[in-house]
């Protein structure tokens, strides 16, 4: 059931009806809440439901009970035995497979392993996340043990199963047992459900269909201008698509009393990688430094050992977007991106102009540099295959600047428009989310009306896929 669908959204409506009757029992809420999300997974395939229920008990189990026969790290170990297992079960298998077939043939040795044709569950890498937040925080005392119905709802809450963000347990299962639970702030909620209609519908999903997904499926059959082209869509495809995502189930979660973690926070203004990242999907970014990059040792043994602890949090970080090469690659790339900055200002630190125009000319040449960086990873990223990813490669260092002007100016022109009003727009959006609040009650339903009737209109046929969803 998609998030835009009429079917799920006369479910919300329905379910927010019942949820918000007056009675004073958070715990019929939470069960409430419980049901809905099981059920919502369990439209997508009953089996993922099965996954989901088993794999929150073994997490109850593991936090609440098992610290009575077993050590701190014995229980870590076994919740990375129990994520990995499903990981490599459920998403790795067939990449594991036709790797270790491959290795074994160039040794002579003829081995078919067996095949497995698996569906990965949905929200499979979110509810495991937050199932890593929950052990630790309880072994470290940062929580107290929470009954099994409050477990079951942190890792099925279903407005953040599909795609995130992810949500600290420290910040999460407080709200899921706060007996003052109330609507919150709903005309916020009302202005990101547009904002992300806007997001997905007219920018996303129309860049995507005609600029992007063609070129992505054939590059070899377009030219090396149009390879280009789709390329720098791709980072707005995404950005606004994932952003969009996010806006909308933060608005839903608001509807239920829910605060979901800040996850965009204008990324393509960043300046170089770092800012990037404190930019970009913030929870899995904090998630990677707090529960990947700190425990391989962080920062603290010594700038060498930092930069490998930098390369291996990132390349586990594309290898969690999905088993294959490109997603490793691209992780990779941003690792030894950090690494070049951080070299950069081990050797030469960053001295802050005096003369204003010197400054803004070094900030805007920095952006640049690392909006082009980070659209040059984003090849990787969404190309099917490294043979596709080279190629399209390959072909966009053969464009001639005079075919892409004459033949493209427009298509040029809006893209450098869209790079250069970003700024703009980002203020502009802050300005209109504040003078949300003021706004009488009556408007929201029609411009809530008039901006899905644009979208619905402009818009391919069809709903928005949402891209994180798959990871």
């Amino acid at each position: 059931m998609n998030f835009l669908s009429f079917e799920f959204v006369a479910f919300f409506i329905a379910f927010l009806l019942i949820y918000w009757l007056p009675f004073n029992a958070l715990a019929v809420r939470n069960v409430m809440l419980i049901v809905a999300s099981y059920a919502f997974v369990a439209v997508f395939n009953l089996q993922f439901a099965y996954v989901l229920l088993g794999y929150s008990l073994f997490i109850y189990v593991l936090a609440n009970h098992a610290d009575r026969f077993l050590r701190p790290r014995q229980i870590y170990m076994l919740l990375a035995v129990g994520i990995v297992s499903l990981f490599v079960l459920f998403k790795y298998y067939a990449f594991f497979q036709e790797t270790i077939q491959t290795a074994l043939l160039a040794m002579g040795l003829q081995v078919d392993l067996p095949i497995l044709s698996l569906l990965l569950p949905i929200g499979l890498s979110y509810y495991s996340f937050h199932s890593v937040s929950y052990v630790q925080s309880v072994q470290r005392q940062d929580l107290p043990k929470a009954p099994f119905n409050q477990v079951l709802l942190y890792l099925c809450f279903f407005p953040s199963i599909v795609a995130g963000p992810i949500n600290n347990a420290r910040h999460f299962m407080p709200q899921i047992q706060n007996q003052q639970r109330c609507l919150l702030e709903p005309k916020r909620a009302f202005f990101l459900l547009t904002l992300a209609l806007l997001k997905l519908f007219l920018f996303s999903a129309w860049l995507a269909e005609n600029w992007v997904d063609p070129v992505f499926a054939d590059p070899g059959g377009h030219s090396p201008e149009q390879n280009m082209l789709a390329v720098y869509a791709y980072a707005w495809v995404i950005y606004f698509n994932f952003s969009g995502y996010t806006d909308l189930v933060t608005g839903f979660a608001l509807f239920l009393g829910f605060r979901l973690p800040v996850n965009f926070n204008a990324p393509y203004l960043a300046l170089h990688l770092k800012e990037f990242w404190t930019r970009w999907h913030i929870s899995l970014s904090s998630f990677i430094r707090d529960y990947v990059y700190i425990p391989l040792g962080g920062g603290r043994q010594g700038w060498g050992r930092t930069q490998v602890n930098v390369l291996l949090a990132m390349v586990i970080s594309g290898l969690w977007h999905g088993a294959a090469l490109t997603f490793v690659i691209w992780g990779a790339l941003h690792g030894l991106g950090v690494i070049a900055l951080n070299l950069k200002q081990r050797l030469w630190p960053v001295r802050v102009s005096q003369r204003p125009l010197l400054g803004y000319v070094h900030k805007q040449t920095a952006r640049l540099l690392c909006f082009n960086f980070v659209c040059l990873a984003w090849v990787f990223f969404r190309s099917d295959s490294l043979e596709k990813a080279i190629w399209m490669l390959h072909s966009i260092s053969t464009v001639q600047l005079h075919v892409l002007l004459a033949q493209y100016k427009y298509e040029v022109l809006a893209l450098l428009l869209l790079f250069l009003s970003y700024p703009w727009l980002v203020r502009m959006t802050e300005r209109l989310q504040a003078k949300s609040e003021q706004v009488q009650w009556w408007y929201y339903p029609v411009v809530l009306a008039a901006v899905l009737s644009l979208a619905l209109s402009l818009a391919p046929d069809g709903m928005p896929n949402f891209i994180y969803a798959s990871f």
